[in-house]
Order: structure tokens, then sequence, then C-alpha cells
């Protein structure tokens, strides 16, 4: 039995009004923080083990290790944000499917989800191409257990389907995508964003938990 979360009238909680522009950099500047902020840290680990005098060779292996894989996902959470967050490619741009298929599936190396990616190559409005990444990312906390991401579309039409063992979906993120901005947390700027990207392009984003499932339909005018 599907059981659709939403905010039944945003204005009750004063979180109607959209956020300035320094507020909404601010989020997504903590959320970014949020993020790098294990890898980071695990490269200065590793950095300090290998100073130790008198390292023993599984020790150093082990460190290298660690700055290996910290450096790894902070190069993918980077690439990610600069896709999704970013202005690369300037406003109004189109820019390819297949590199934001190529930087989700390299931030799902480091998710407990498979990402199946079933969108076609080809160019695509920046505008449409951020809101998928950014759903996509988001499906992953869906599934905090592992399971499964599919992206996929009929048209105009869009859904991200995520599946698996105790399958969640947070209420702030429902509110995030319909624009509520009360007590909005850096951890859902992202989704604020892709609410504002898909309303600006005369489309719309609804969200239900069926079972196992969390299914986000994403609907653009074209």
């Amino acid at each position: 039995m599907s059981e659709p979360l939403s905010k039944s009238s945003q204005s009750e909680t004063g979180g109607a009004e959209p956020l300035d522009p320094v507020s909404l950099s601010a989020l997504l500047a903590s959320r970014l923080c949020h993020d790098l902020i294990n890898p980071v840290g695990a490269i200065g680990s590793g950095l300090e083990v290998l100073e130790e005098p008198g390292m023993d060779k599984p020790m150093q292996d082990a460190a290298i290790d660690l700055i290996r894989s910290g450096g790894q996902k902070s190069i993918a959470l980077l690439k990610f944000a600069r896709l999704a967050y970013g202005a690369a490619g300037g406003f109004g741009a189109e820019i390819p499917m297949e590199d934001a298929a190529a930087v989700l599936r390299e931030v799902y190396d480091w998710a407990k989800a498979e990402l199946d990616w079933r969108l076609p190559s080809g160019m695509a409005p920046k505008e449409k191409v951020k809101t998928l990444l950014i759903l996509g990312h988001a499906a992953a906390d869906c599934v905090p257990r592992g399971g499964s991401v599919v992206i996929s579309a009929e048209g105009p039409h869009y859904t991200v389907e995520a599946s698996g063992p105790r399958t969640i979906l947070q209420e702030d993120l429902v509110r995030a995508l319909e624009g509520d901005t009360f007590e909005l947390k850096p951890k859902f700027a992202p989704a604020y964003v892709a609410g504002l990207l898909t309303r600006e392009a005369g489309g719309s984003i609804s969200v239900v938990l069926d079972n196992d499932k969390v299914i986000m339909r994403v609907n653009f005018a074209n």
C-alpha cells in the first residue's frame, strides 16, 4: 500500500517563502563540508601514521590504503558536487547525460546501494540533469542497508526508484522537495534545489513510500 508523505500546508510552518541566495549557499556549503569531512579526515589520519618513526610495512600499507580511499572518495564527491550544485557549462547550457551517469556511479562506489542508470546518452538541459543527480544521490540514503536504485525515463517522465530492506523516506526530504524552508537542514538543501529547478522548468516532483520502495517521479514540461 502506498504511503504518500507530504506537507499539507507550508503556510502553517512559515516555510513557503523561498530562501535567500546567501542562506541557500551556506546550507549547500555545509552539506558539502559534511560529505567531505570523513574522507578528508581519513587522508589526514593516513599522513599522520606515515610520519610516525619506526613504522613497519603493514602499518605503512594500511596508511597508504587509507589515504588512497580517502582521496578517491573526496574526488568522487567533488566531481558530483561540481555537476549537481555548481555552474558547470554556464546558465541555460546542456550537458551530456553520460557525464551525469559517470559522476553518480563514482559516488555509488562508496554507497551500500547499487545504481542502475537506464537513461539514454545525449545532451539534456542542465537543470534536468542536476535534478536527476540530486534525486539519485538522495535515493541512496533511502536504502541505508543496501539495495538498488533504478533511474529510468519514459518521455519527459523520469522515475528514481529505491528498493531494499528497511527502506525509509524522511519527511524532511519530502518537505525540501516541495520547497518548504522551515527548519531546512543542510542535508536536504540539495533536495530543495532540485524542487526549485523542476518547478522553474514547469515540472513537478512526487515522492511516495510504497512498501519496500521509495518512488520519486519527476515530470518536466518537455
